[in-house]
């Protein structure tokens, strides 16, 4: 089978394992076994209509099993390095993440916590495959399974990313990885003492107001659960940019399946998905189109149950949202000004100097990245941080593709944005490098997420967020519509 078809079959199949896992063990069964039969026949019927149409092949280097045991062993690498398996020092969102796990693995879906008198409600795509498994087998087993699930994602990310050019797809890769935020900005102005205390650690905080570009390893050091379906979807938009062909089938399916991962990476991947649905939109009303349109209604339908459980959670406190000019100082828009420039604009100011094919799509990720940083959401800003993801990879991939094809033609501002791509990048080498030497271990662990005197999920995230209102965001409304009608009782 040609590579990139079966890229996008199996990313799709990763993607949709959480939401039909879901579906047969959260919901009750007649609504949940339907939708899934409706989800697993809309994907061979996709697949089906898929198989005639012509797909980009890509040079034989990247069909070679040394190309691809290569970006599996960087997979591996990468994953081990970052604390995934718990061989080595996990950041400290880990500590709730492992909490997640147990609970999910020591306890009967769906899950329910006595103490509180609620269930969990909360996107769980990341977690419930490995928890499963660990199930099926042993407590003990689940760092291995955490492991390999993401292994696979990002696996199917790294050759998929390889294979956007004709040549050199290994350089390509590592130059995405590494590819930095404005961290050599800030430092700057940390290191000359204007506003000091507004640059803390390489991010912009405003009062209580977090502005934060993450490279692509701090995004996955800290949240996998977020990163993984926002790349994987960017290069699902990617493909469509550079085959120049739109499947509304496959876009549509992609986008449903990653909103049980993180509804904030289909947040990102919205925009993107509905430009390309809107190219050519009067041919979707078409009579020979007919099919296809109900087919994706059909496909809405059975995502029901899923977008009906998100937003059957007690809420989030209301004071952890606002616009950035509402936080209380005069000084908003500088701030602003500066997280635009250093983030986007340095960038522009290069690759604006000329034509290139892949512009329209990185400035379209420019935009998204700036708009996003208006409003906030969640007590760290979580749409910011995580939501920007998808607009962050589409536009580090093409940049770093303008740089190969600048070098390669001898250009002078590719020489210059080389250099400083490659210097921003020491960062992530230097992070890579330490988290290779040290033996430092991670704090808790699946199998022992026990820290002081927590001993769940709910009473770690109740101390986590300093104020017990927070954790209404991972419990289900009682006696609304999902509980009710859905819940599997």
């Amino acid at each position: 089978m040609n590579l990139i078809r079966t890229l996008k079959y199996a990313s799709l199949i990763y993607l949709l394992i959480p939401s039909i896992l879901f579906l047969l063990t959260w919901v009750n069964l007649a609504v949940g076994l339907s939708a899934s039969i409706l989800i697993i026949a809309y994907f061979f019927w996709y697949a089906k209509k898929d198989a005639a149409n012509s797909v980009r092949e890509v040079a034989s280097q990247y069909r070679g099993w040394v190309h691809i045991f290569g970006m599996l062993a960087l997979a591996i690498g990468v994953n081990v390095l970052l604390g995934i398996g718990e061989f080595k020092r996990q950041e400290s969102d880990f500590i709730a993440n492992n909490f997640k796990y147990h609970d999910l693995i020591q306890h009967d879906w769906p899950l329910y916590y006595t103490h509180y008198k609620v269930h969990m409600c909360y996107y769980l795509g990341y977690y419930l495959p490995v928890a499963q498994l660990a199930k099926w087998f042993s407590l003990e087993s689940a760092r291995y399974f955490a492991l390999g699930w993401s292994v696979i994602g990002l696996f199917f990310v790294l050759l998929w990313i390889s294979t956007f050019v004709k040549k050199n797809g290994g350089l390509l890769v590592i130059l995405v990885i590494i590819f930095p935020n404005a961290w050599i900005i800030y430092a700057l102005i940390d290191l000359i003492g204007w506003h000091r205390e507004v640059f803390p650690h390489y991010f912009i905080l405003i009062n209580d107001f977090y502005l934060v570009l993450s490279k692509f390893e701090d995004n996955w050091a800290w949240a996998p659960q977020h990163t993984l379906p926002a790349v994987l979807g960017a290069c699902f938009v990617l493909e469509a940019f550079v085959s120049k062909k739109v499947n509304r089938l496959e876009l549509l399916l992609m986008l449903l399946s990653t909103m049980y991962w993180s509804p904030l990476a289909s947040i990102g991947l919205f925009p993107f998905v509905l430009v390309l649905f809107l190219k050519d939109f009067p041919t979707l009303f078409q009579q020979e189109k007919l099919p296809e349109l109900l087919g994706m209604t059909g496909l809405v339908m059975a995502f029901l149950p899923l977008m009906i459980y998100f937003i059957s959670t007690e809420g989030v406190n209301s004071g952890n949202t606002g616009f950035i000019w509402q936080t209380g100082t005069s000084l908003w828009g500088v701030y602003y000004a500066i997280y635009v420039l250093a983030n986007v604009g340095i960038w522009y100011c290069f690759i604006q100097t000329e034509l290139f094919e892949w512009s329209p799509l990185i400035y379209g990720s420019m935009c998204f990245i700036i708009i996003l940083g208006i409003y906030r959401i969640g007590l760290y800003n979580d749409l910011n941080v995580r939501g920007v993801i998808p607009a962050y990879t589409i536009m580090s991939t093409g940049i770093c593709i303008w740089v190969m094809k600048g070098w390669k033609k001898r250009r002078v501002g590719a020489y210059i944005l080389s250099c400083y791509l490659l210097l921003g990048g020491l960062q992530s080498v230097r992070s890579f490098v330490v988290q290779g030497m040290s033996s430092n271990t991670p704090q808790t662990t699946i199998e022992k997420p026990f820290i002081g005197h927590y001993n769940s999920m709910l009473s770690f995230q109740e101390n986590a967020y300093g104020d017990s209102t927070a954790i209404k965001e991972y419990c289900l409304k009682k006696g609304g519509f999902f509980d009710k009608y859905l819940l599997k009782k």
